[in-house]
């Protein structure tokens, strides 16, 4: 019996070291962290645009909020060290300061585009962190997802497709080593720990947001989505007429709000399911535009649409790509 039970798990260690494996190293098409990098570079870019509004205010050294202020604040509420250096601490109402703006702004469409992919990630992330750094009470949902989806997307081979490396670098033998280096190389392997540690993330924080609702009385009354249309400075539109439809804007309003809360805390079940996958990521696009048109947060919505790419295979979007030529040094796997 002790034998034969120990068989049994043996097995089932060997079989789920398999799955793991398969999970995490499987040799996976590059396409999909590609089309993810063109959009977050994207993102990345209108994220700086829109910071830019407020750069003299909030970022510069000597804004209303300097950097002592908010090393006291994070005192006040941290409970311990934090290490949280940015470069714009140093940086005051200047010509200097709108340079290096900009220079932010140019790296993320320089990853969008993947030109130097790799090296122009890193120099978005960086800029990105130094803003949020600076001032991280102002900081809102956004940031933390554009964070990790750069960060993943530099361990990608990013720029395998679809940029300019490609072209540059992609099809060299003789270049193959900077090709490495700057996101252009065909690597499978790499490709799919990329997205798998993109998909466990997301549906981590997909937890985390359904999770942190249900610590809001209104979520649980289901009054909180009449409170974000209630808002008038960030509503886009005002939908506030629906409390005169009676019980029916009630019913509506209750429904809507648990609808985004019970889809939040299943996105991190189904997703991994077959059958729940496709249901989740088209019930993603209901959800995100209708958080758009409530709150008005139209980049942290089309950030997270984004995001979902992330679960979508290579198929879906090679019809609407040409299809490079191999080079011979891409496993066939790969170009599966």
């Amino acid at each position: 019996m002790a034998t034969g039970a120990k068989t049994d798990f043996t097995e089932l260690a060997e079989d789920f070291g398999q799955k793991w494996n398969r999970f995490w190293f499987a040799p996976a098409n590059p396409l999909p962290v590609c089309v993810l990098r063109i959009f977050v570079g994207m993102l990345a870019a209108a994220h700086f645009l829109e910071l830019g509004q407020g750069l003299n205010v909030w970022y510069a050294s000597d804004g209303v909020v300097p950097p002592a202020a908010v090393r006291r604040l994070l005192d006040l509420t941290s409970s311990g060290v934090e290490y949280r250096y940015s470069y714009l601490d140093g940086l005051p109402v200047s010509s200097a300061l709108v340079v290096i703006h900009v220079l932010a702004i140019l790296a993320s469409l320089a990853f969008a585009l993947g030109l130097l992919t790799r090296i122009s990630g890193l120099l978005t992330l960086a800029a990105l962190l130094a803003y949020i750094h600076r001032l991280p009470q102002i900081a809102g949902h956004v940031e933390p997802v554009l964070s990790f989806l750069i960060f993943y997307l530099c361990i990608a081979p990013s720029g395998a497709r679809l940029s300019l490396d490609w072209r540059l670098f992609g099809s060299s033998k003789s270049k193959a080593t900077l090709a490495w280096i700057v996101g252009s190389s065909d690597a499978p392997e790499v490709a799919n720990v990329a997205l798998r540690l993109t998909q466990v993330h997301l549906a981590m924080f997909y937890a985390m947001m359904g999770l942190t609702k249900l610590y809001g009385d209104a979520w649980w009354e289901g009054s909180a989505v009449w409170i974000l249309l209630a808002q008038t400075q960030s509503r886009p539109v005002d939908l506030t007429g629906i409390r005169r439809w009676g019980q029916i804007g009630e019913y509506l309003i209750n429904f809507w709000t648990h609808g985004i809360v019970y889809f939040e805390l299943a996105f991190g079940i189904l997703i991994w399911t077959r059958i729940g996958r496709p249901i989740v990521l088209w019930l993603s696009v209901l959800i995100w535009v209708s958080v758009i048109i409530a709150t008005g947060h139209v980049l942290f919505g089309l950030t997270m649409l984004a995001a979902n790419a992330a679960f979508l295979p290579a198929a879906v979007f090679e019809p609407f790509v040409r299809r490079p030529r191999v080079p011979e040094t891409l496993p066939a796997a790969a170009a599966a």
